[in-house]
């Protein structure tokens, strides 16, 4: 009689994710790859976000909320021997042979190396980059195997993906003028400009009220937490509750503007650092967004004369809104993995 064995299960797939997360370097590129590390667990995946000593405390705790496994520590170590696993960097701090010289290791060990990247500034060598931004497809990445580029891959968290048929619905009932104003610039803010643009945004729209998500990293505007029509939130898990109850968002020019789209939110946008000012250009010139301008960043007074100017013509809101909309659907996590998975 013949025997049968049956068949081992499958291990599964070994993730680690290298992002950075620091209040220096904001918390946009921590924010995308956790969402990818959501997304490939929910599959299947064992995956471990790596953070650097410097990252913020609210980060190692979002990891552990969404049930991923943290580690800390140098990443020069991981140089020292490659275990069998993808490796997922997100970081401008990492230089192009640092990333090649990790894609020959991952390699070596039967793993992958995939690249989140927005500027294609470095020469290297990977398996796979992640680059979402607009007109990304032009961008040359000579040393990579596959490039998955544009919007249709940008890393959002599902639950703005679940809320995007009822706020693309809602968008076409935007006012003329604003009722509800949210501001927020990142996860840190490190250039201070949610203050200055939550007064500007009190000035310009006098019938408004203001909803300001200011970081614990910044120092409080004692102005601001005293107006009537103002209110200062701290950072929330929840955040796109906030924008959906917005008629308009003040914001930089990172993540938070995928988001946005997805949400068919219209959205007046400050490039506030260099490696914004690309993606920004081409928004703006699609007529996604509403252009505030570039630093340096400008007075309240200024602000506000731009904001007025912007939201002035009728129907404004709802075309921008639904302009927005346009640019992603927010399944980006969701094909990102099926090429990593499938």
């Amino acid at each position: 009689m013949a025997s049968s064995t049956a068949p081992r299960p499958r291990s599964p797939r070994r993730v680690r994710i290298l992002c950075e997360a620091a209040a220096t370097t904001g918390l946009g590129h921590f924010v995308r790859s956790l969402a990818l590390g959501a997304e490939l667990a929910g599959r299947g995946a064992a995956v471990q976000v790596l953070l650097r000593p410097d990252a913020l405390p609210r980060a190692r705790e979002a990891v552990t909320a969404a049930g991923l496994d943290l580690a800390a520590g140098d990443w020069d170590a991981l140089r020292e021997g490659a275990e069998p696993a993808d490796l997922v960097v997100d970081s401008y701090r990492v230089p192009g042979l640092w990333l090649t010289d990790l894609h020959r290791r991952a390699g070596a060990a039967g793993g992958r190396l995939v690249v989140i990247d927005d500027l294609a500034d470095r020469s290297f060598s990977a398996d796979v980059v992640v680059n979402q931004n607009l007109g990304a497809e032009e961008l040359p990445y000579p040393g990579v195997t596959s490039v998955l580029a544009g919007p249709s891959y940008a890393l959002l968290r599902p639950e703005f993906r679940a809320a995007r048929a009822a706020a693309t619905a809602s968008a076409r009932e935007l006012p003329d003028l604003p009722r509800t104003v949210l501001v927020l610039f990142g996860g840190t803010d490190p250039t201070g400009m949610t203050a200055t643009a939550a007064r500007a945004a009190l000035a310009a729209f006098p019938d408004a009220s203001v909803r300001a998500i200011v970081p614990a990293e910044s120092a409080p505007d004692e102005e601001l937490l005293a107006h009537p029509r103002a209110r200062v939130l701290a950072p929330r898990p929840d955040v796109h509750r906030e924008m959906l109850a917005a008629d308009l968002v003040i914001t930089a020019g990172g993540s938070t503007v995928w988001e946005l789209c997805c949400l068919a939110r219209p959205a007046a946008v400050m490039a506030v650092a260099d490696n914004q000012a690309a993606g920004y250009d081409r928004l703006t010139a699609a007529g996604r967004v509403l252009p505030l301008g570039r630093r340096p960043e400008p007075s309240v007074a200024a602000l506000t004369d731009r904001l007025a100017a912007l939201v002035g013509a009728p129907g404004r809101l709802r075309e921008v809104a639904l302009a927005a909309a346009t640019v992603t659907d927010g399944a980006g996590a969701a094909r990102v993995a099926d090429v990593l998975l499938g």
